[in-house]
């Protein structure tokens, strides 16, 4: 954390004498909140300057005697070292002359203490009397009390009034927040150190550090040690953590499944009639309005998103998420400058669209080369893709890649599930069935490891999946194909450090949608009617007439370590097209 300069500290002195004036702006409002929460050491002064106003403001007129007006006294210092002269006006009070002069000796006593007061305030002075006259300054203004954070969303929808539908990584939520998740799930961290993941639609109110009300919807939780006792409401029932993963499913008509992955929990129906359960581990129960004593059935945790992550939970520990990416790229610019001095494409002609990554820079971040793209160039993060010179080209049979390859590494578990895409629109839509190719090689595989080529219609935010279109890449050691999360199309398995040339075909079959996909890995010769897996669109899937958006990710296992090298990708109408060598 940086420290603090002078400028800051200024800034700081004038929005909070602004909120002493009830002038503060909403926009203010946010930067003086913005600030005590990255600076945590300035909140002794902005306490002590609220402190002082009230000495100001509150105890000096208590303390003014009867007969004695405040607005009618001038304080004529010519400098530091002349008195004070004090001019009384009139207020037609009568009194003796002793007791007049006398209640004239306090204010200009107390108007000497509250001067000496601010004297050695503002010049950082300390030497106090050792027993100061004791003051009951009125109660300070509260700070805002923060419960819970975002973490991470994917493909998240909001309703909310203040926030809008798309909520920010690192969001600080005050107590008695509500949300309402219309779609997508999201990861929250709780002050207490719980973890849940919302899948919407649900509403979940944030009561406490300790404490969460479901309303509906799909919630899991991870609950460490030192947050035992969470306890998650719903609208028949309490859930208290006893130290465990657990996730929970409240129907809007009253009917609510508890599933325990580890540990155990209570459930405290909120009926008096009814009496406690203790869950244990792969124990769940299904309550209904016929049943409020609740039904076992198997526990699933596959019904369930992920939880967020110990490393995401103790990132988000400090306040600030998510965290700055520690292990930078290594520059590789001369490299890039010296491969591409004498070069032939690697791209193949008469194609839709194609990416051979000849750049001399090492940032893909808002590069417009290659053919069929739009001008805005590429959206990349440069903390996990680089451009590159490998030791050697991505090559399989006759197609070989460039000079230089897109290096895409994983990402720590603490960033959100979604840190690590990239993306590019496409200069005309696609309307029509089309076909694509590109060389790929991983290195570190293990079966956490997750990449996904993918495409859709529009870019999205940061914290969109992409997972319900087109998608083709690795998951658990092997090629896949899918329109839906768990219901892909599994081709041979991915070998580690070798190169492998993938090909695709996205198909309109008798529909005004995209809704049928077909994949080959290492196809030798025209296989274009053989393909290695093929997967038909469902009704969970989103519809598609045009795609006008390519990109790629990586998934949240996947360690830093790990590289996965990309060169040559082609989109074309034919088969052919996309797997044929470039003429020399």
């Amino acid at each position: 954390m940086n420290s603090p300069d002078n400028a800051l500290r200024n800034e700081l002195a004038t929005l909070t004498s602004r909120l002493m004036a009830d002038e503060l702006t909403i926009a203010e409002d946010a930067r003086l909140t913005e600030i005590l929460n990255a600076h945590p050491e300035l909140i002794d002064e902005y306490a002590d300057q609220l402190h002082l106003d009230q000495l100001l403001s509150t105890n000096l007129y208590a303390a003014v005697p009867d007969g004695i007006s405040l607005e009618s006294l001038e304080a004529d210092a010519i400098s530091e070292d002349q008195p004070a002269v004090v001019k009384v006006a009139e207020t037609g009070a009568s009194g003796s002359d002793f007791g007049y002069l006398t209640q004239v000796s306090v204010v200009v006593v107390l108007l000497f203490l509250v001067g000496s007061f601010v004297w050695f305030w503002g010049k950082g002075e300390t030497n106090l009397p050792e027993e100061p006259v004791a003051v009951t300054p009125e109660p300070l203004i509260e700070l805002p009390r923060y419960v819970g954070m975002l973490l991470d969303t994917e493909d998240a929808v909001w309703e909310d009034e203040q926030l809008g539908d798309e909520i920010a990584y690192g969001t600080r939520f005050t107590a008695g927040k509500q949300l309402w998740l219309k779609s997508g799930i999201a990861r929250i961290r709780f002050e207490s150190g719980a973890g849940v993941v919302l899948e919407g639609p649900a509403q979940i109110e944030l009561n406490s550090s300790m404490n969460a009300k479901l309303n509906y919807g799909k919630l899991a939780a991870y609950v460490p040690d030192e947050a035992h006792g969470f306890t998650v409401d719903t609208p028949k029932m309490e859930i208290v953590d006893q130290g465990t993963r657990f996730g929970t499913v409240v129907d809007p008509l009253g009917k609510a499944e508890v599933h325990v992955f580890e540990g155990e929990v209570d459930i405290k129906p909120k009926a008096q009639a009814e009496q406690p359960r203790n869950l244990k581990a792969s124990q769940a129960v299904l309550f209904t309005r016929g049943n409020t004593q609740g039904a076992d059935i198997r526990v699933t945790p596959t019904k369930f998103a992920d939880v967020p992550t110990p490393e995401q939970l103790v990132a988000a520990k400090s306040g600030n998420y998510p965290p700055l990416e520690a292990v930078p790229f290594e520059a590789e610019a001369p490299f890039n400058e010296f491969a591409l001095l004498h070069i032939n494409t690697a791209l193949p002609k008469n194609i839709l669209a194609g990416e051979a990554f000849e750049y001399r820079a090492t940032s893909l971040s808002e590069q417009t080369g290659g053919v069929g793209f739009g001008h805005e160039g590429w959206w990349a993060d440069p903390n996990f893709t680089r451009l590159m010179v490998p030791e050697q080209r991505l090559q399989w049979g006759a197609l070989e890649g460039g000079p230089m390859v897109l290096q895409s590494r994983g990402h720590h578990h603490a960033y959100p599930s979604l840190a690590h895409r990239m993306a590019r629109k496409l200069a005309e839509p696609l309307t029509e069935e089309f076909y694509f190719s590109l060389l790929v090689k991983y290195e570190g595989l293990d079966k956490n490891d997750f990449f996904a080529l993918w495409f859709d219609d529009m870019a999205g935010g940061k914290g969109s999946s992409h997972s319900r279109g087109p998608n083709f890449g690795l998951k658990e050691k092997q090629f896949f194909t899918r329109f839906e999360v768990n219901k892909e199309g599994f081709s041979r398995e991915l070998i580690d450090g070798e190169c492998f040339l993938l090909v695709g075909r996205v198909m309109k079959d008798q529909s005004s949608d995209f809704n049928r996909l077909e994949f080959w890995v290492n196809p030798d010769g025209d296989r274009s009617a053989s393909p290695d897996a093929v997967v038909q669109q469902e009704t969970g899937a989103k519809p598609l007439k045009e795609i006008n958006v390519v990109g790629m990710r990586i998934g949240q296992y996947t360690e830093v370590s790990d590289s996965l090298f990309v060169d040559r990708l082609v989109l074309g109408k034919t088969f052919e097209s996309v797997t044929q060598p470039v003429e020399n």
